[in-house]
């Protein structure tokens, strides 16, 4: 539906290009629900877009036909005239009985995994925080893009993060997408790091996992593209908090398939449902907790000529519409044959470290940061 309306969209605007690049003219910001049953997905057409590519910068005006005309010396000579504010107060409502709660579907899903219902499943969990002032997204993604510049910052329609998983990009007739599944802290020092590192590509069950999550995208990215390329051993991506498993995957096009339609096609993936997809998603509704809503659906922009980026919305928060003081964070782990679920625990920990840092000055430093990873 987004797709057709988008492309209506394009269709009847008159528009003048002269920069003639990935995201240029007009460009739409969605978010997609993770399944049917969650909360409307939003797609957003902005007057104004403010973009950057390497050395090159422009500024995207949408307006319709007989509005004036807008000057766009007024518009740069606005931007960043509103100093981002950063929460404050920030308080952390307990949550031992959701956690409990969680750990105990965490274990009855490895239970069914063992019976050989399914090979993997991903299981989420939220929390809940509270400042004493509305909440300011662009104060948070300034402290997201500076500790996390390995990562995609974005915010549309209150769901914030910075995710390191990108589902698809599409420039021209190039795709790409960055599977990541297994995950280890980053570790206090780089002699810790590398000790991490090595046992997380040396881990069968985080092997396995990671296995299971390529799979699924490179079969579905298969059948749109040709020369399709698919490392046969993960790399480490290193992030502040965390340590990844990551493969990037790159294909030609065969057809003129819009970014959109390829991001369909992908969601939902391994990496965020579970094998097969089928199963994973029914044990996920009858074990998680909660609603997803739009955390770990497609994120990301579009333009008229079937380019753009959708991200997985992870590492994430949803400010709530109602109470733009309270926001609701995401993690989830990948459960598979041989996951412990006191370990799954802590990984979810790890995972909601990046958006609590971003909310709380008092995690942001060092030392307390230090302290948060151990929690």
């Amino acid at each position: 539906r987004a797709h057709r309306w988008w492309s209506r969209v394009c269709r009847e605007t008159e528009i003048i290009d002269e920069v003639g690049a990935p995201g240029t003219g007009p460009v739409a910001f969605a978010t997609f629900g993770f399944d049917s049953d969650s909360v409307e997905s939003v797609v957003v057409l902005p007057r104004l877009v403010f973009g950057r590519r390497g050395d090159r910068s422009w500024l995207t005006i949408v307006r319709p036909t007989q509005s004036p005309a807008v000057e766009p010396g007024e518009v740069l000579a606005r931007l960043g005239s509103d100093q981002p504010r950063a929460p404050r107060q920030v308080s952390w409502p307990d949550d031992a009985d959701r956690v409990r709660a969680w750990r105990q579907g965490v274990a009855e899903a490895i239970r069914r995994i063992t019976a050989g219902e399914l090979d993997k499943v991903v299981l989420a969990r939220d929390v809940f925080a509270r400042a004493s002032e509305p909440i300011d997204p662009v104060a948070l993604l300034t402290r997201l893009t500076a500790e996390y510049p390995d990562c995609w910052a974005f915010s549309v329609a209150g769901l914030v993060g910075a995710t390191p998983e990108m589902l698809v990009r599409r420039e021209g007739d190039v795709v790409s997408s960055r599977v990541l599944a297994g995950t280890v802290r980053s570790g206090w020092d780089s002699g810790e790091a590398g000790r991490l590192a090595a046992e997380l590509l040396g881990s069968d069950k985080n092997l396995a996992e990671h296995e299971l999550a390529v799979a699924s995208v490179a079969a579905s990215l298969a059948a749109h593209c040709t020369d399709l390329s698919v490392p046969e051993e993960p790399r480490i991506l290193k992030l502040a908090n965390v340590q990844h498993l990551a493969t990037d995957v790159f294909g030609s096009l065969a057809t003129e398939t819009p970014v959109l339609a390829l991001a369909a096609s992908l969601h939902p993936t391994a990496a965020v449902c579970g094998t097969p997809t089928e199963r994973a998603h029914s044990l996920i509704r009858e074990l998680e907790p909660m609603d997803r809503g739009r955390y770990a659906g497609p994120v990301g922009w579009m333009d008229s000529h079937g380019d753009g980026e959708f991200g997985i919305a992870l590492r994430c928060g949803q400010i709530d519409p109602q109470d733009p003081c309270r926001i609701r964070l995401f993690a989830g782990c990948g459960i598979v044959a041989g996951s412990q679920p006191e370990s799954e625990v802590v990984e979810s920990e790890v995972k909601l470290q990046p958006m609590r840092m971003a909310l709380d000055s008092q995690l942001s430093h060092p030392v307390n940061r230090r302290a948060a990873r151990a929690t």
